[in-house]
């Protein structure tokens, strides 16, 4: 009886340690989840942790911008000092704070949109930006590795409870996993949200010692490190020779992925110009529909992602035409749905890019520049803040 008394009171005060701990926040000086910290090394950042960075980052009198979107916007390329959300909340100023949560790899539904969903009421003048590709993939609730953090929210009652997005979910939990792996996501994360281990032992691998064997720090003894102590060891594209940052041997390969970039969605009618395909249409309008509950539309800006200019130049004139109906189309679609959407790259230098589709520092710089003035835009749409001259 003893025994069971103190397990029930040591998980109670382990549980109550962890909510304090990752309200307040452990990450100072924040700039983005950098490879090592990360779930590419093991790292899987919490709700909470992330709502700690916000909330010891935004003050009250600021309008809160989150980040989201892949690795171009979590600044591949671009080392310390020359990451473009830095660069981005010069341009905003004092009155807007910006916090990068993309990841690599990630959709625009992951990571930052999670959060923001979550710290809607806490914080009504939020703006979540974020990156995708005309037609690309929109899972409303996010894809893997990433996917945790929406079960997690989902278990924690964050969410909105949003009809699409539940269809959609219930359309993907019936047909892509198994009974057994539905009640393993749903105990995993139940369980979490009465112990908070997880954010307990971030807390731990974060600040004091890190016990999970990880590709980012395979050998003792930084494999133990506390996270903290690794430093963000992001290359900068700026190093590297322009034959270097675009081989020769691999601009085919790239090739065939521009070309395709958009030829799937789009067949050529009777009159030799390109028309959206039916089904294509109706697949994004889905997703669209679903990526975000109505109310949170207006605060989100998603913006399109072009291909470095060294290889548009290589297409044909139909088939920039193409692609070009592909961006207006997928625009339009995003705006009709209530969100604010438009592309970037479209005019950029080659030197602009590090390789097909991340950005130099420079190209940082013009990225950020355009993002702002469109959130600014949109802050004072909203009301958050006065126009601007």
């Amino acid at each position: 009886m003893s025994f069971a008394a103190g397990l029930l009171l040591g998980l109670a005060l382990c549980s109550i340690t962890a909510r304090v701990l990752s309200s307040k926040g452990y990450h100072p000086d924040f700039s983005r989840f950098h490879q090592r910290i990360s779930p590419e090394a093991q790292y899987y950042p919490t709700l909470d942790e992330m709502r700690g960075i916000v909330r010891s980052a935004c003050r009250p009198d600021q309008t809160l911008v989150i980040v989201g979107g892949n690795s171009i916007f979590n600044g591949v390329g671009q080392p310390p000092g020359k990451v473009w959300t830095d660069a981005l909340q010069e341009e905003l100023g004092d009155g807007f704070k910006v916090v990068n949560f993309a990841f690599r790899g990630a959709l625009c539904t992951d990571g930052g949109a999670v959060v923001a969903e979550a710290l809607r009421k806490e914080y009504p003048h939020l703006i979540y930006v974020a990156n995708t590709s005309p037609f690309g993939s929109i899972a409303p609730f996010g894809t893997e590795p990433y996917r945790y953090l929406f079960w997690e929210a989902r278990a924690r009652g964050e969410l909105e409870d949003f009809p699409p997005r539940s269809e959609a979910l219930s359309t993907f939990s019936r047909q892509q996993l198994t009974i057994g792996e539905r009640f393993e996501i749903s105990a995993r994360a139940n369980l979490d949200r009465l112990f908070r281990f997880r954010d307990l032992w971030n807390y731990i691998g974060y600040t004091t010692l890190f016990t999970i064997p990880n590709p980012a720090t395979p050998h003792l003894p930084e494999a133990i490190w506390a996270r903290k102590r690794l430093p963000d060891i992001e290359p900068d594209f700026d190093s590297f020779p322009f034959e270097q940052r675009f081989r020769p041997e691999i601009r085919t390969a790239e090739m065939k992925i521009v070309r395709g970039f958009s030829w799937a969605y789009y067949s050529k009618g009777a009159d030799g110009a390109w028309h959206l395909k039916p089904k294509s249409l109706a697949d994004y309008t889905a997703a669209v529909e679903a990526a975000f509950p109505v109310d949170l539309r207006s605060r989100t800006l998603i913006m399109l992602s072009r291909n470095c200019r060294l290889y548009l130049d290589q297409l044909t004139a139909d088939e920039i035409a193409r692609d070009d109906l592909a961006y207006s189309d997928c625009a339009v679609l995003w705006r009709k749905h209530g969100y604010a959407c438009a592309e970037y790259g479209r005019d950029y230098a080659t030197t602009d890019f590090g390789d097909r589709t991340h950005l130099t520092a420079e190209g940082g710089i013009k990225l950020a520049t355009e993002v702002a003035g469109r959130i600014r835009s949109l802050s004072s749409k909203l009301g958050f803040t006065k126009a601007r001259p």
